[in-house]
């Protein structure tokens, strides 16, 4: 979730963060008490832009008094993709600036528009706290990203940091950031006690005829421990007719996602991986074998995590086979995200098997995101292979 200060008099509020939404929204059920918030009209250029019904105009009792223009909208809820209904209005937003960043800080709020929905089970399935949900969809112009861009003079870049770690007081905290308009991006070397910002790798963002607000990008091949997976790579493009195939990201999803012939082939990588890995360490005594347990759902992929270890002079850390997306020019590492502890004693892959015909073949989950910028300008995805010092406490 993120958490936005809006309204007057200035209230904080809690939404989930959904990669592909097409607008912000909020929940109206019960009212929204706020005296800057104004109506947006259903003959305005940003109703057109909202999904809705064909007559717009409507008298909507949703927000603290009616209004007789308001513009009616359909409102989605991401996790159980139902629909709900409610109205498009606007109000007054502040953000807090990059506290990396030598750039004045914003002092006075601006205006965004929200939905504002009027169907009381529209956050069914949301975390608890959340009051809506935060569109930052791609193409949309209600999205989050451009409003933001565009009320605030920044670049349409926004940045997700899921293992953000910071040093209080040599207590080390570890939480997840969002960024808006750009870097730098400082994060903390743990064990160096030392700050420094972030090299980004670039990839382009591929546009889905049908899904042109979420996020996909061009995978080639996929490598594990540098041994490239035998799979159909009709599967990895995107059928321009249907949107079917290709490989998106969704934070939502917490582990990456595969179609099934991919994932098959996927595992028994790893399981070769491993296989290798044993034969080597027949001479070297102080390695154990890694030792394949008994699965935990949804996983069907699991060691002893004792079993997997990596020696060093200073540290003793679990690590699993270290995946790479292929893009054309570049290559994503995703080293120490691809495990994931699912019991005491028990690390998994944290990958999934999404079935024989999903509509997208790879969806990267959340496990695996780390930290992604996505630079809508220039339709790019940057992204950071992680350090080991980095994911000591992922």
């Amino acid at each position: 979730m993120i958490k936005i200060n809006q309204g007057t008099p200035l209230a904080e509020v809690k939404l989930v963060v959904d990669l592909g939404g097409r607008l912000p929204w909020l929940s109206c059920h019960k009212g929204y008490n706020s005296s800057s918030h104004k109506p947006v009209s259903c003959k305005s250029p940003q109703c057109s832009q909202a999904e809705g019904p064909v007559s717009r105009c409507i008298l909507c009792s949703g927000t603290a008094k009616s209004h007789n223009d308001s513009c009616s909208i359909y409102i989605r809820n991401p996790v159980t993709r139902s629909v709900g209904k409610g109205e498009l209005i606007s109000d007054l937003v502040t953000v807090a600036p990059n506290i990396d960043s030598f750039a004045p800080a914003v002092s006075s709020p601006r205006r965004c528009a929200f939905g504002c929905a009027t169907t009381g089970s529209i956050l069914s399935g949301l975390a608890e706290t959340s009051k809506g949900v935060a569109g930052l969809g791609r193409s949309s112009a209600l999205s989050l990203v451009p409003q933001l861009a565009v009320a605030f003079r920044i670049s349409r870049i926004f940045a997700l940091d899921l293992h953000d770690n910071r040093n209080d007081d040599k207590v080390l905290e570890t939480r997840g950031r969002i960024y808006f308009g750009g870097g730098p991006y400082i994060y903390y070397a743990f064990g160096f006690d030392d700050f420094t910002d972030r090299v980004l790798t670039y990839t382009p963002l591929l546009i889905n005829p049908k899904s042109k607000d979420e996020y996909f990008v061009n995978v080639k091949s996929i490598k594990v421990h540098g041994e490239t997976v035998p799979i159909n790579k009709k599967l990895l493009s995107i059928n321009k007719k249907t949107g079917v195939g290709g490989t998106k990201i969704d934070f939502q999803t917490p582990y990456t996602i595969m179609e099934t012939s991919i994932y098959k082939a996927f595992i028994k990588a790893h399981a070769e991986w491993a296989e290798r890995l044993n034969i080597a360490n027949i001479e070297v005594h102080d390695f154990p074998n890694i030792t394949m347990v008994a699965p935990v759902a949804p996983f069907t992929t699991c060691y002893n995590s004792s079993t997997i270890i990596l020696r060093g002079p200073s540290y003793v850390f679990p690590v699993g086979p270290s995946v790479s997306f292929v893009f054309p020019t570049s290559v994503w590492n995703i080293s120490f995200f691809d495990l994931v502890i699912a019991k005491e004693g028990v690390a998994c892959l944290a990958f999934v098997d999404g079935g024989l015909k999903p509509v997208t073949s790879i969806v990267i989950g959340a496990r695996q995101i780390g930290f992604l910028e996505f630079d809508i300008s220039r339709s790019r995805l940057g992204f950071v292979e992680p350090s080991l010092r980095e994911c000591l406490t992922c």
